[in-house]
C-alpha cells in the first residue's frame, strides 16, 4: 500500500529502508524525500515506524489506512471536469526564442 502519494513510496520500501537501519522520518525524507511535497504521509510513516519497531522483522506490519489512501479511493471514483466549451484558438506560429 502507498504510505507517500507524492513520491509513490509503499509500506514494503518503508519496511526495507527499516531493516537496513533506518528510524527516522529525517532517514526516510533523505532516502526517499517523503514528506518534501504535501506532508499529508509523515504521520501515517510515523505510526508505521513505530509499528516496525515493535514487530519482530519476519512478522508483517499492517499499514495505517490513511487521509492519503481514502483520499486517493475518493479521488478514483470522482468524475474529470467536462471540457471547455470554446477550444483555444490556433496559432498561425509558435517561436522559441534563445535566452
Amino acid at each position: 500500500m502507498y504510505l507517500c502519494m507524492c513520491k509513490s513510496i509503499t509500506d514494503q520500501q518503508i519496511r526495507q529502508a527499516f531493516e537496513q537501519g533506518v528510524r527516522t522520518i529525517g532517514d526516510l525524507s533523505v532516502r526517499f524525500g517523503v514528506g518534501i511535497e504535501c506532508g499529508k504521509c509523515l504521520e501515517d510513516i510515523r505510526q508505521f515506524l513505530d509499528a516496525c519497531a515493535v514487530s519482530p522483522a519476519s512478522s508483517a506490519v499492517t499499514p495505517p489506512l490513511s487521509a492519503v489512501a481514502a483520499h486517493s479511493a475518493q479521488s478514483a471514483e470522482a468524475t474529470l471536469p467536462a471540457p471547455p466549451e470554446k477550444p483555444a484558438p490556433e496559432r498561425a506560429a509558435w517561436f522559441a526564442v534563445d535566452l
